[in-house]
């Protein structure tokens, strides 16, 4: 059925809202009067006369007030874009009736590590300077069963590093690597965040002093929800007769807020060319970030969808080339529920299925997105930062009327290209899945089950694990030696836990980069043969921007920490320990209060039997020395010999 006609009513006519009237002041009027276009009117029917529950009536407008702010064209046009998308559920309408899906051309496939990918990262970290940071993180981490902001969650156990310190690493790293070039500035880094979530990430920022980031630099963004919708009419959901019913609008709010605080136009005057966009528990992104940049850069694109290799039916995003029946055609992410339906409607009787190559031919969405700015900032002008939305419903009987329980509209960050003019030049890059989707976002249950099933479970232990392998790769891409990974079973699934190398941001910002510290053996940079060798269940963590390392011969666990303003050069370094040992919790410690939650979302602990500490704590041009002492270039005692570090007060 369709939704009831809205009927222009004055205030003093509505049922509970005229005899009211004399208490609002003009601003709630103009509220009250906002309901009633909108066809809400009959919320007002429950509340009580004047003089009864008349502070939860000035709460009720200051609520009101919030939403018609926080929705592009305020509470009318959520009402009318609501009841046109029900309509639509209401008759099983697909909302994509009328597009066509195919393999989208407007892409590149690249391995990491080949001279096409330095090629294009060579191009980024001429751009990096230029960028900006954008988060969304308005979700807490219950699902993971952690009751913290995910921020907060050690992207590793190795190295204890949190997934918001990571994050801040990499662009304190690239502004390093801006200056190197002569481009001294701050890179913007704006987070979205929600009332479940603004307090433990302000906490978070405050506790860790930004992670070294300029305050100033970190823009924090608040996103509010939107009404809930309590049946095929429209009607607003409430929780009392005082206060509207609330859900999650989506991630697509982004783009609405950023409009909205003018941060996009305060950007492009300050000649900023490009915005990042990523999601909270996925560090991968940036490993590969400097390359795709430089697609971006290289071919003009105004929106780059990354992407990686992904399974016929999986459930994840799809990337697509649509083309309408009118003539439009765009590349955009189609959800894996739509996916399959429209290929089976659209003559691809096979449906989503995998190529020759163990894949569907469609690439999977990671939901990392880089927009050239200028057009972004024009764009926003025209749509105010709405994105198209949907809805979907669960209804409670044949009349597709009445649900489950009360539904919203519902937008995402990657849908907006589908706004975009048909001249938009817009397309994707691909990864190996090994630099691919690696997001912290299941419990270790749902994990242990997915596993089993054969799906990747993205639980804390399979994104923890895909960090060591992607670092074990990109050494072995240069001339490393990496032992074999050793299947683990924790609570989560099966497991290869690959050599637990983390390579910090400062010390390996991108591949070239990592190939500029590894020795100097082979020209161009890298490592010659058996020069770097890494034994299986070993564990090396580098963190310093200046840190040569020419050959390493590790069976056990190795640090090294070089302060900024310092360098390390090791020549050659064989180290023999016992290293550290991932084990699996017990049944009780699982259970354990006494555990901490992010140990218990993983189902193991890590025990260090043993490290090698190499630190740098002072200025100055080191050199680890033969006996493992390290040396200080020009450094002299009193008496004017040289001298190793740790030394006498006298070392200059």
């Amino acid at each position: 059925r369709a939704s009831p006609a809205l009927v222009a009513m004055s205030l003093d006519s509505v049922p509970g809202l005229g005899q009211n009237l004399q208490l609002l002041s003009p601003e709630e009027r103009l509220l009250a009067q906002t309901l009633v276009d909108a066809g809400q009117g009959w919320i007002f029917a429950a509340w009580a006369g004047p003089g009864g529950e008349d502070a939860s009536k000035r709460e009720f407008f200051r609520q009101v007030q919030t939403l018609e702010e926080n929705y592009p064209g305020g509470l009318r046009q959520y009402a009318s874009n609501a009841r046109e998308l029900l309509l639509g559920a209401t008759r099983g309408e697909n909302p994509l009736d009328g597009w066509t899906p195919s393999v989208p051309d407007a892409g590149f496939s690249l391995d990491v590590g080949s001279p096409e990918y330095f090629g294009y990262e060579e191009l980024g970290l001429a751009e990096v300077a230029h960028c900006c940071f954008v988060i969304p993180a308005g979700g807490l981490g219950e699902r993971l069963g952690y009751s913290g902001t995910k921020f907060a969650l050690p992207a590793d156990i190795t190295s204890t590093c949190c997934v918001l310190g990571v994050y801040a690493a990499y662009i304190l790293a690239y502004e390093s690597l801006a200056a190197a070039r002569g481009v001294e500035r701050k890179l913007p880094l704006v987070i979205m965040a929600s009332a479940d979530t603004f307090d433990g990430i302000t906490s978070l920022l405050k506790e860790s002093a930004h992670f070294g980031l300029d305050p100033s630099q970190v823009t924090i963004l608040m996103q509010e929800k939107v009404v809930a919708l309590a049946d095929g009419h429209g009607r607003f959901a409430m929780d009392s007769p005082y206060r509207i019913a609330t859900k999650p609008h989506g991630h697509g709010d982004i783009h609405y807020l950023l409009h909205a605080n003018g941060l996009v136009d305060k950007w492009l005057a300050e000649g900023r060319r490009w915005v990042l966009f990523f999601q909270d528990t996925n560090t991968l992104y940036l490993a590969t970030f400097l390359c795709s940049l430089g697609v971006s850069a290289k071919h003009g694109w105004l929106v780059n969808s990354v992407a990686m290799p992904r399974r016929g039916k999986e459930a994840v995003g799809a990337l697509a080339q649509l083309r309408h029946r009118d003539g439009r055609s765009i590349v955009v992410n189609v959800e894996y529920n739509q996916l399959e339906p429209l290929l089976l409607a659209t003559g691809h009787p096979e449906g989503d299925v995998d190529g020759p190559d163990g894949y569907s031919p469609f690439p999977g969405n990671t939901n990392e997105l880089i927009f050239s700015l200028k057009e972004y900032v024009a764009q926003l002008q025209i749509t105010k930062g709405q994105v198209p939305e949907f809805i979907n419903p669960k209804f409670a009987d044949a009349t597709r009327t009445t649900f489950k329980s009360p539904t919203r509209l519902e937008c995402m960050m990657q849908d907006y290209p589908k706004g975009l003019p048909p001249a938009a030049t817009v397309g994707f890059t691909r990864y190996p899945l090994e630099f691919g989707y690696f997001p912290c976002k299941n419990d270790i249950y749902t994990a242990a089950r997915l596993s089993a099933s054969g799906s990747p479970p993205h639980g804390a232990a399979y994104a923890e694990g895909a960090v060591y392998h992607a670092n074990c790769l990109m050494l072995s891409m240069l001339g490393a030696e990496i032992g074999p990974p050793v299947e683990r079973h924790w609570l989560g699934g099966v497991q290869e836990m690959w050599p637990a190398v983390v390579l910090r941001p400062d010390f390996a910002t991108c591949l070239t980069e990592l190939r500029r510290k590894l020795g100097a053996t082979v020209a161009g940079g890298g490592i010659g043969p058996g020069a770097l060798c890494i034994a299986s269940g070993s564990s090396l963590d580098v963190q310093g921007r200046d840190v040569r390392i020419d050959a390493l011969d590790l069976e056990g666990a190795l640090a090294i920490r070089v302060t900024a303003g310092a360098s390390l050069h090791v020549p050659a370094l064989v180290v023999r320990n016992r290293g550290h040992e991932f084990v699996a919790l017990s049944e009780e410690e699982q259970q354990s209060n006494a555990v901490p939650e992010d140990l218990r979302i993983r189902g193991y602990r890590l025990v260090r039997h043993e490290t090698k500490v190499i630190v740098v704590d002072q200025p100055g041009s080191w050199t680890l020395a033969s006996d493992g002492s390290l040396q200080r270039k020009g450094a002299r005692c009193s008496n004017g010999s040289s001298r190793s570090w740790p030394c006498c007060p006298c070392i200059a």
